[in-house]
């Protein structure tokens, strides 16, 4: 009724991005709202944030979304939006999904009925999730099926365009200038060499998480590097120890600052790929998180990196330098494919663009 009534207001010239991810505007739909708005003719862009804590409050939030669905003229997500679910096929407008990480790592969605980490099917089809949608992007075709597997839709539906963010990744002048706004911001992080730690999230931390993380930390040494943890944006993990500095998610993007990266089965290690930095990963909890959450690449032969749970071997190939750039270069380049001739926010923008064209053109 609400998105019937909202219906009978003026539709303008915009976009409206919506994201459960965080409380503050992702740098995908930023990037995507700084580029529509200089475009020759200009189009508005709108981005809602906010994670779901509350069921209650999330609802004045729901309302928001509602209008801004019903009077703008395409709708671009990064994650599930429950509004877009229940609405589904009374939508008139083209809603692309751009989904919020870099390649294809571990089952979601529709792949991930039965799994611990992933949803109950009967509240998915309850939900209606990720029903509805004209357009999904995925940094590279070559795991379409998967992809569109997990989001329950025809393969036909997938374009490749890699998220607006590589775009900053790529270019040196911003991750220049990102680096040395983290040492101002931090300064006892200069004249050593970072290692960023940037485990993934667990919906139940695993119970040798604390134990697992001080090891890590312990086998460093202080003299040669600083270690700073970067927490994955909805995770509850704290590391409480004055040898480490936390970096949250926010103003600074830790990776910019990293000689060397430690993650576990994060798909930060895509963009690490994207970074030329060195990846190690800290499986401490392999045995029980392989169980409880599906994946679609094996980590221990898949990915050209150390893959271990014991501290001390990951430090010491750190200090040696043992790292096959590269495998690596060719293990990334099989999950994320660059746009030839056109920036990925360009490629992204452009093809949300060609879906409203399209819907005008088939009414």
């Amino acid at each position: 009724m609400l998105y019937a009534l909202c219906r009978l207001l003026p539709q303008r010239q915009r976009i409206v991005c919506i994201s459960r991810q965080s409380d503050s505007a992702p740098v995908d739909f930023q990037l995507i709202k700084d580029y529509c708005e200089r475009r020759d003719p200009p189009w508005g862009v709108v981005i809602l944030a906010k994670q779901l804590r509350n069921p209650a409050t999330y609802l004045i939030e729901m309302i928001r979304q509602v209008y801004y669905i019903a009077t703008s003229r395409a709708v671009v997500l990064d994650s599930y939006c429950i509004a877009i679910g229940l609405l589904h096929d009374r939508i008139r407008v083209p809603i692309i999904q751009i989904w919020h990480s870099l390649g294809n790592m571990k089952r979601f969605g529709y792949t991930a009925f039965g799994a611990e980490e992933g949803h109950s099917e009967a509240t998915a089809r309850l939900m209606h999730m990720h029903e509805g949608y004209d357009a999904i992007a995925t940094s590279s075709l070559s795991f379409a099926n998967e992809f569109a597997a997990a989001f329950n839709a025809e393969p036909a539906k997938l374009f490749e365009a890699p998220l607006p963010r590589v775009d900053l990744l790529l270019d040196e002048t911003h991750r220049n200038r990102q680096r040395e706004a983290i040492h101002t911001a931090y300064p006892q992080l200069r004249g050593r060499e970072t290692i960023v730690y940037c485990p993934t999230f667990r919906k139940q931390p695993a119970a040798n998480e604390a134990e697992a993380t001080a090891a890590l930390i312990d086998a460093v040494d202080f003299d040669r590097f600083n270690f700073v943890y970067k927490p994955h944006p909805v995770s509850k993990q704290v590391i409480d120890d004055p040898r480490v500095v936390t970096i949250p998610s926010g103003q600074f993007d830790a990776l910019f600052v990293a000689d060397v990266i430690i993650s576990d089965y994060s798909t930060v290690i895509y963009e690490a790929g994207l970074l030329d930095i060195p990846v190690y990963l800290y499986a401490y909890d392999w045995a029980t998180y392989r169980e409880k959450r599906g994946l679609t690449i094996d980590f221990e032969n898949d990915v050209p990196a150390l893959f271990t749970d014991d501290p001390g071997a990951i430090m010491k190939a750190i200090e040696d330098k043992d790292f096959d750039a590269e495998a690596y270069r060719v293990f990334e380049n099989a999950n994320v494919t660059l746009p030839e001739n056109a920036s990925c926010t360009e490629t992204i923008c452009e093809a949300i663009i060609r879906a409203v064209m399209s819907c005008r053109e088939n009414p």
